[in-house]
């Protein structure tokens, strides 16, 4: 290839690895430093900013010389440049994808909103064309006509003609996407337009200055846009050298044309060896790329490895589990940086879909493998730093109501500082102060009032309130800011640095582990808001600040932003796209599925746009098995993935009873080794101390494996690794008291019971001491037993209107966890009002009085002080006294439930108020309002009147409750019922290094 003449045009053909980057630099290096060239006379073109970047980086390198310019630049770079010195109009500004989706969104809303626009066919209805799907589609139907010169009129026309009625839609829509952006003032062109202007250009002979010769990297990612500026770079006698391989195209899904390589040049030169790799990965290759479609070349696969292979290059995982898939993936990348001192920038896991790289970055990390994801994956509003800036933004701004929901969100922020806990405590504290003033409001409205004047925080002299405080102070500035009229950047950054996250952040970020990936990606996140708040204040001056939040919390498409990215050393997890242009010493193809990759879904459905394509050029009638095409850019993509590897390939996938590994398994050889991921052992300090703690202290260990472990340990113990000193063990720490809780050798001790804890105490006295010194979390149900019950003592009517009336009053105290939950359970509240309502109706029409609700008694027994309230007492017109406890859970039998027992005891020791003359004992009875007999809405459990024999059993029962409580050793259950709610919390408390058993 060196020896072509310098106006020579040519195809240099080659397999992955056989040199075809190389050869191009050193065809730039001939020419610079042997034949005496400009560098200003050669352009250098790779498919994307990374591998331009990486290019030009080695270009600098090899060559040594100043230069008036980037030597290595993307085809969007360079036609941004010929736009720009053309004098034919003002320079362009490049439209981004999320700012193209979103004028195509508000186009279509507003079609939706008012009934007009074009006649979309009816299939493509409104609720399919809001849909970001068929956006993207329409998006890439309007790039593929800009491409191939098809005018909206020329569309439309097409769509009649070949009977594509959404061709015809989607040519009017682009004559008013068109008109639209014309008035924004500014030239705002997509890339394609963007490319296709510059090829003008060139055609209508803009100054190309000195330039000479084209030089196209990885040029099988070209799409028409691409190659139709370098033909009209070729028309003007620029000679053009493309270097590529068809097999490893990945751009076929938007519109990439990998056949157009061949037809760039009349001369195709071929690279005849592989160097990256050894026999074995070569023929496995071999193996898939012969399956696909040789895309008008074929020439490079006869090339030969001239490497030598490694033990093992290829490797299989079959794992149960996706966690087992990634661990076994985890182990073995850190014994390759361990015991082969591979560095973990020269490791890569190439997974099929963008959606999953953080999931399989954030495993690697939990397995301390240190892993980054590549950029570009995700929108900057699904970023958690960078949304909340953001939320920030749009309160200040208006944007956004300041509603409970937001107002819990900011606070469980890192801006906030709060957890669950704290935002409970926080809660509780205002919720605490209106009652103490009289008040009645929610908790969710209190603190809505909270974030809105910081001044309301001051009575809460705790960390809660005071991190509360400097949140709604950072509110009340940045609303200041934006009054004054500051701009976008400085709203964020009033924000930022009120927050005094960056130091914390950035001291997190230097450490390892979990911590330092979360500080790592928070980092990432604020620094690309910033980049892009910058971009926006540049390129548009005159809109407010409330148009750039729009822009990013309602965006739907990730902007290829323009941020540094961090070159730390750690694995890149990325896709096929991300590893064009590179090579790594092993790379780990995972999530290999079946239905995963290849995807065989057929792209395009909707508009076709890949159809008009091929009217367009003439293939129209052409038969073409479309599900093969799909089939052969996925191949492609496979390729690439194990294409990149200098000495292992490692293909991971989930083989279960729901699961099963992909087809492309088939195409490895079936020696390969195969990777133990039922129990893997994950080959970390961490991990290692585990093992040795476990062999250390399990029964059954052989003594010299126990002895070897505390010597292990010592020696760990020794240089400080967290874990491995005894004294950092659960369950050993000293006991800090043996003293009762209650001293019943004081005479003078008197042992609070509640009646509703004394079932869970003599059940497990340790739960009943775990659930009074930790507390319970509380939940929905709960909660709404507490608003029922105050709903029957408060109502001034029996009728069920009325009691819902009272509900709906705290109804805004209960939190749900979702919309649908919200629902179901106040339609369960209002069967269980109605079931009320039914019992209040049936025990009034016997006769029977009201007397009391929720009337407080205390009774001295023995040791013990009994204190509860009564939910209902009524007496009959016998003078019988009947005590109801409203229940809102299950039904259950109330022969020997405490709680009645302590209400009929408190009746006969006379301390039952409110009751007439006559008076004699009714019973009690357990009012269950959730669900019903056949003949009524609700279910009462009786429970007989005592007499002498059962009132001093039930003080019996007290006395030794109270000896229980009075205890300082609680014994508990060893087994706990999995389906009972909230007996999770007791599973660490019957371990044995906590209960010593």
């Amino acid at each position: 290839m060196l020896e072509l003449p310098a106006d020579a045009s040519a195809v240099v053909l080659g397999a992955p690895g056989s040199g075809k980057t190389t050869t191009l630099i050193e065809a730039v290096a001939q020419r610079v430093l042997e034949k005496g060239w400009s560098t200003d006379e050669l352009l250098v073109l790779a498919p994307s900013r990374a591998t331009a970047t990486r290019l030009r980086d080695r270009l600098a390198l090899r060559l040594g010389v100043p230069t008036s310019g980037p030597l290595a630049r993307t085809p969007t770079s360079f036609a941004f440049r010929i736009t720009r010195s053309d004098d034919l109009g003002d320079p362009p500004t490049l439209l981004t994808g999320g700012e193209q989706d979103a004028f195509i969104r508000e186009l279509l809303e507003g079609h939706a909103e008012e009934g007009s626009g074009p006649a979309w066919p009816d299939h493509l209805g409104p609720d399919v064309r809001a849909l970001r799907t068929f956006r993207t589609e329409l998006r890439e139907l309007l790039m593929r006509a800009t491409e191939y010169g098809v005018a909206p009129q020329r569309l439309a026309a097409l769509g009649r003609e070949h009977d594509r009625p959404e061709w015809v839609a989607a040519g009017a829509f682009a004559r008013e996407y068109a008109a639209v952006l014309a008035n924004t003032g500014a030239a705002s062109l997509d890339p394609a337009e963007l490319l296709s202007a510059a090829a003008a250009s060139i055609r209508a002979g803009v100054d190309l200055g000195p330039l000479r010769l084209v030089l196209l990297d990885d040029a099988q990612e070209a799409t028409e846009s691409v190659l139709t500026l370098v033909r009209a770079l070729a028309d003007r006698g620029v000679a053009v050298l493309a270097f590529g391989d068809p097999d490893v195209a990945t751009n076929g899904f938007r519109g990439g044309e990998a056949s157009g390589l061949a037809r760039l040049a009349p001369r195709t030169l071929t690279l005849d060896g592989v160097h990256r790799h050894g026999p074995a990965l070569r023929a496995a290759l071999s193996s898939v790329v012969a399956r696909v479609g040789a895309a008008a070349a074929g020439t490079q696969r006869a090339a030969a490895s001239r490497a030598a292979d490694h033990p093992h290059p290829i490797a299989v995982v079959e794992a149960p589990t996706p966690a087992r898939q990634y661990a076994a993936i985890a182990r073995r990348l850190r014994e390759e940086h361990l015991e082969n001192g591979c560095a973990w920038t020269d490791m890569v896991v190439v997974v099929r879909s963008g959606s999953r790289l953080a999931e399989v970055a954030r495993a690697l990390t939990l397995a301390e493998v240190p892993a980054r994801g590549s950029g570009g994956g995700r929108a900057l509003r699904d970023d958690t730093a960078a949304r909340t800036l953001l939320t920030i933004a749009a309160v200040a701004l208006g944007r956004t109501e300041l509603d409970e929901q937001v107002a819990s969100e900011l606070l469980l922020s890192p801006f906030g500082g709060l957890d669950r806990l704290g935002l409970r405590t926080l809660r509780l504290a205002l919720r605490a102060e209106e009652l103490a003033g009289g008040g009645s409001r929610a908790s969710g409205e209190l603190l809505v009032e909270a974030l809105g004047d910081p001044a309301r925080l001051a009575t809460i002299d705790h960390r809660v309130g005071r991190s509360a405080t400097r949140l709604a102070g950072t509110l009340q500035a940045v609303a200041a800011l934006a009054a004054r009229g500051g701009t976008i950047e400085e709203l964020l950054w009033t924000a930022w640095e009120r927050s005094r996250l960056a130091e914390r952040w950035g001291e997190e970020a230097l450490s390892a582990g979990v911590t330092a990936e979360e500080a790592n990606r928070n980092l990432d996140g604020v620094l690309a808001l910033f980049t892009s708040a910058r971009r926006f204040v540049e390129r548009r001056p005159e809109d407010e600040p409330r148009a750039f939040v729009d822009s990013l919390l309602d965006a739907e498409v990730p902007e290829d932003l323009l941020t540094p990215q961090a070159r730390e050393d750690a694995v890149l997890v990325t896709t096929p796209s991300g590893v064009v242009g590179s090579e790594y010493r092993i790379v780990v193809v995972a999530d290999v599925q079946e239905g995963v990759w290849p995807n065989l879904r057929l792209r395009g459905s909707l508009l076709g746009a890949q159809q008009l394509v091929r009217v367009v050029t003439g293939e129209a009638d052409a038969q073409l098995d479309e599900r093969r095409l799909v089939r052969d850019d996925e191949l492609r993509l496979f390729a690439l993935a194990i294409s990149r590897a200098r000495e292992r390939v490692i293909v991971g996938a989930v083989v279960n009873d729901d699961e099963a590994p992909s087809v492309l398994f088939g195409l490895l050889p079936p020696d390969v080794e195969r990777l133990d991921a039922t129990a893997v052992r994950p080959l970390s300090l961490r991990a290692t101390v585990g093992r040795m703690r476990r062999d250390l202290t399990a029964p059954g260990v052989p003594a010299p494996v126990r002895s070897a472990a505390a010597s292990g340990l010592a020696l760990l113990a020794r240089e400080q690794v967290p874990g491995a000193a005894p004294e950092q063990w659960g369950g050993l720490l000293p006991v800090s008291t043996d003293a009762p809780l209650w001293d019943l050798d004081d005479p003078e001790v008197r042992v609070p019971v509640s009646p509703s804890s004394i079932d869970r105490l003599e059940e497990a006295p340790l739960h009943w001491f775990v659930d009074r010194v930790a507390g319970d979390s509380g939940s929905t149900a709960l909660t709404l037993g507490n608003v029922l019950h105050w709903a029957l003592e408060t109502s001034e009517a029996p009728d069920a209107d009325s009691l819902w009336a009272r509900v709906q009053e705290r109804w805004g105290e209960l939190a749900f966890e979702s919309p649908w939950v919200a629902e179901r359970e106040q339609r369960l509240a209002r069967r269980m009002v109605e079931a009320m309502a039914a019992y209040l109706t049936d025990t009034t029409a016997s006769g029977n009085r009201f007397v009391s609700a929720e009337q407080s008694f205390e009774l001295e027994i023995d040791r013990a002080v009994v204190r509860g309230k009564i939910d209902r007492v009524e007496q009959a017109a016998d003078g019988r006294v009947v005590i109801i406890d409203l229940k809102t859970g299950q039904a259950k039998k109330a022969d020997g439930d405490a709680q009645l027992e302590a209400y009929q005891a408190a009746y006969a020791s006379g301390v039952v108020e409110g009751l007439a003359d006559g008076h004699a004992p009714g019973g009690a009875a357990l009012l269950f309002v959730k669900k019903g007999t056949k003949s009524r809405p609700y279910t009462l459990a009786v429970q007989p009147p005592f007499g002498d024999e059962g009132l001093e059993a039930f003080k019996e029962r007290i006395t030794r409750a109270a000896r229980l409580i009075a205890a300082a050793e609680f014994e508990g259950l060893l087994e706990l019922d999995e389906f009972r709610p909230g007996n999770e919390k007791f599973r660490w408390h019957i371990v044995g290094s906590v209960t010593g058993d």
